[in-house]
């Protein structure tokens, strides 16, 4: 089944709206927003561990937050890869660069992952991963 642009656009956006909270460091429930309550968030592809639901997020993102002063991610080549009508997949590439409060630096070239469910607000997220592209950049490496 082919997806609709209106689809396609709603999750692409949703993409955004992610990417844009956590530009706005401390937008924790901007990011929480964008997933469902049961949502698996997993970094295992990146080298960190997977978490389930809104509680897992958080304390990632309170963590992140705790440590950085900015960030800037930017999105692109964004591809529906299934679609079914009331769930979907959507991929697209990722730079994303911070600075640590301690003023260490990191750039991330990769991709996002994300399933995603049409519920009564909208399409949310229920599954995102992520990969790179190029090695990690910057001091943060051996943080990991």
């Amino acid at each position: 089944m082919q997806c609709p642009v209106e689809d396609r656009i709603a999750i692409q956006d949703l993409m955004i709206t992610y990417a844009h909270a956590v530009d706005t460091i401390g937008n924790i429930d901007g990011i929480l927003e964008v997933f469902t309550e049961d949502a698996v968030f997993d970094l295992s592809g990146i080298g960190l561990a997977a978490l389930e639901g809104h509680d897992g997020i958080r304390a990632f993102f309170t963590n992140v937050f705790a440590n950085m002063a900015h960030h800037a991610h930017y999105l692109t080549n964004f591809a529906v890869t299934a679609y079914d009508g009331d769930t979907a997949s959507m991929r697209a590439y990722v730079i994303g660069m911070g600075q640590g409060k301690d003023g260490s630096t990191v750039t991330v070239n990769g991709r996002y992952y994300f399933d995603v469910r049409r519920t009564e607000a909208g399409w949310k997220a229920t599954r995102y991963t992520m990969d790179f592209l190029m090695p990690l950049s910057g001091t943060l490496e051996n943080a990991r």
